[in-house]
Formats: structure tokens, C-alpha cells, sequence
């Protein structure tokens, strides 16, 4: 959906969907947290360059499919013929952040893709926009030794007509049009803070970031953040990213350093907190470490895959209605989580509850977050069905 943000194993990596950002009060000297001469900038790192760019032939495409009506507003044009309401032209997927080319040549993309497409479509059309962070309910994965916890974005498109001659229609229609891989019936009750398109900038760069730190390609991931730090010194997840990475590198004293501005800059950061208590406790630090137990005990209570993991052990000693229970305390943590309800399956089949079985196999293919993942899925629904 996502932006994300890093807790390895110990700790996590938080990520977009979106990213946190905060007061501008906090101190911006900081050329002191980033050693360059450490980390080798790669090759082709200059190639990254702007995410909204489109093709010429991308253009022209866009260019061809929509042009002015009397029935139908500019806007509501794109969202109908190019995105197809809330992205359905779009497989989702989360296996890594696109750019907006990438995302429209390849029909796939996750919440920040989308949003970044969106944007690059309404700049291409001289479109008035508003981007959000939703406040939903983390979406916790693990990967390469490293959590990651990933946020939400949408985008809202102004309702108005590419030839003003026909603004009438305006009249007739809401003022913008959101747009969103969330169910309409979802996102309405949710909290959103409004989001710059340096901001979402940010977003995209630590992102792919985290996929560089669950490869372990740390020059990458080290040139990838401080590009996301410089579109939005603000943010603490690209930060607590930065932090995590130098305590992989064996650079405690600067990973310490890091933790700590990121909790200057998010002070309620839990997943932060967090990943400096392993670092304390690692040193032997341990009464400096009561100063932050409660957050501590918050932030490991959060953390879904301490449910997970309880469960996977049930089943291993066939304790099904443990199991299964343990399942379910993940998923009212973190409910977008296709191995939770995967988890489920296992246990009513071990149960012999065989509808409530297929019914999380189901959940699961809809929760999946790559199209790998739903064909995998999806195969083993088909040859459940031929028994």
C-alpha cells in the first residue's frame, strides 16, 4: 500500500505508505550524522532522477484518451478510462516501488505508485492535487532479517474540466476526486495529514531504500537515504532507516546518534524507540534502558509477528485452538497481512473446519501483496477445489 520503515530483527524499517514527518523546531544542522566517505555511491545512482517523468509516447497516450466533453469532466475522464476508479486498471503490487513510467508501463504498482502516477498525471494536465497520509492500521511484513512496517498515501485529483468553455459540469460534481486502492467504506472514517510532493519524494527514495537493506546493499540503500533525507530532513523513518543501517555496519556511536534525532523529530515512535533499545541492550546498557521499558513493552505488544511466530510454534506441536487464536491476535494487529491469514488456513484445515479453512485461503489471496503471491494462492484454491 505502501511507504515503509525499518525495525530489524531486532529492528524495524518504517515505510510508505507514509512516512512520518515533524517539526521543523528540531535542529537541521545535521552533516554531522552522514559519513559519504563510508559508502561508495553506485554507478547508475545519478540515473535516478525524477520520479513524476513520463515518456513522449507516455504522453501522447495520455493525450489521445482523454480530451475535452460536454458529459464529462477532465478528471473524471482519466479516473474512468486510465485508472479505472480506485486504480482497477492496476494490479496490486508491493514487491518494490515504481515510478510513475515504471508503474504505467508495467499496470502494476502499491498505494505509493499509484499516488505517484496520479500526481505526474495531473502535473502532465495542469490538474490541482491534494495528497494524503492515511492513518490506517500498520501493515507489518518481514524480510532479510529486517521488520517492516509500511504506511498509506492517496491522492485526490481536482474535478474540473481540461476546457473551461464546459466548467458548468463542475457544478454537478464533488470539488476533487479521491483515489484509492482502499474500499471507499474504509478509508471515509480514517484520519489523513496532508503531504507534499517533495514529501511523497521522500517517501518513494526510503522505500526503495528498505528493499536495498533487505538485500543487504548498503551503498545503495546509504545514497538512496540521503537523497530521501534531502527532499525531507523532517521525516523520522528515513532516519530510523539510516540509523538501523549504520548499526549494521558496525557504526553504533553514529547509529546512536541518528536514533536519537529521529525520536527528537517523532518523539511517539514507538518502532524507534524500539530499535535503540537493541542497541542499548547489545552494549550492556541495560540501565538506560529502563528510561524507555514502557515504550519498549508498547512497541514489541504492537508488533504482530510476536503473535505470529507464537502461533507458527502451536501448530509445530499441534496445538490447533492455540494456534489459531495466536493467528487471530496478528491479524487484529495488523489485518492486511496475507501469512496471518494464511496461518488460519493451516489451522481450521488441522481442525477439520474445512470452510472456515478455504474462507482464510481466500483472505489471504486478497491480502497478498504481489501478483506472485495471489497466483500462489490462487493455484492452491484451484486444486483444493478438485478434491
Amino acid at each position: 500500500m505502501l511507504f515503509k520503515s525499518l525495525m530489524s530483527i531486532g529492528c524495524c524499517l518504517l515505510l510508505a505508505g507514509c512516512a512520518a514527518t515533524s517539526s521543523s523546531q528540531v535542529n537541521v544542522n545535521t552533516d554531522h550524522l552522514f559519513i559519504n566517505s563510508s559508502f561508495s555511491k553506485p554507478a547508475d545512482f545519478n540515473n535516478i532522477t525524477d520520479i513524476y517523468f513520463l515518456t513522449e509516447q507516455q504522453k501522447a497516450m495520455l493525450d489521445s484518451t482523454i480530451k475535452p466533453s460536454l458529459s464529462q469532466s477532465f478528471t473524471q475522464q482519466i479516473v474512468d478510462n486510465l485508472l479505472q476508479k480506485d486504480y482497477q486498471a492496476f494490479d496490486y503490487d508491493n514487491s518494490f516501488t515504481r515510478t510513475a513510467s515504471q508503474t504505467l508501463e508495467s499496470k502494476q504498482g502499491n498505494c505509493l505508485s499509484m499516488v505517484i502516477l496520479s500526481v505526474a498525471m495531473a502535473k502532465h494536465f495542469d490538474l490541482k492535487f491534494k495528497i494524503y497520509d492515511v492513518k490506517t492500521a500498520p501493515i507489518w511484513n518481514r524480510n532479510g532479517g529486517l521488520f517492516l512496517v509500511n504506511g498509506h498515501v492517496n491522492v485526490q485529483l481536482q474535478n474540473t474540466n481540461y476546457d473551461s468553455k464546459h466548467s458548468v459540469y463542475e457544478f454537478l460534481q464533488n470539488e476533487y476526486l479521491t483515489l484509492d486502492f482502499l474500499p471507499r467504506e474504509t478509508r471515509r472514517s480514517l484520519a489523513k495529514q496532508r503531504v507534499s510532493e517533495r514529501q511523497l519524494a521522500a517517501m518513494y527514495f526510503s522505500n526503495i531504500a528498505a528493499d536495498a537493506m533487505v538485500q543487504r546493499q548498503w551503498d545503495r540503500a546509504y545514497w538512496l537515504l540521503r537523497e530521501s533525507i534531502t527532499y525531507d530532513p523532517y521525516q523520522s523513518a528515513a532516519w530510523n532507516s539510516l540509523a538501523v543501517l549504520y548499526r549494521y555496519n558496525n557504526q553504533e556511536t553514529l547509529a546512536e546518534q541518528v536514533y536519537r534525532h529521529a525520536m527528537a523529530l517523532a518523539p511517539k515512535d514507538t518502532n524507534v524507540i524500539a530499535n535503540l533499545a537493541i542497541l542499548l541492550s547489545a552494549q550492556g546498557r541495560y540501565q538506560e534502558l529502563f528510561e524507555y521499558q514502557r515504550q519498549i513493552n508498547l512497541a514489541e505488544l504492537q508488533n504482530p509477528f510476536r503473535y505470529f511466530d507464537q502461533a507458527e510454534y502451536a501448530m509445530s506441536l499441534a496445538n490447533y485452538d492455540k494456534a489459531v487464536n495466536l493467528y487471530k491476535k496478528a491479524i487484529k494487529l495488523s489485518p492486511h497481512v496475507d501469512q496471518f491469514y494464511f496461518g488460519l488456513y493451516k489451522g481450521y484445515l488441522a481442525l477439520d473446519r474445512d470452510k472456515l479453512a478455504i474462507k482464510n485461503l481466500k483472505l489471504a489471496r486478497e491480502k497478498s501483496a504481489t501478483v506472485n503471491d495471489r497466483s500462489r494462492y490462487n493455484d492452491k484454491l484451484v486444486l483444493l477445489s478438485q478434491l
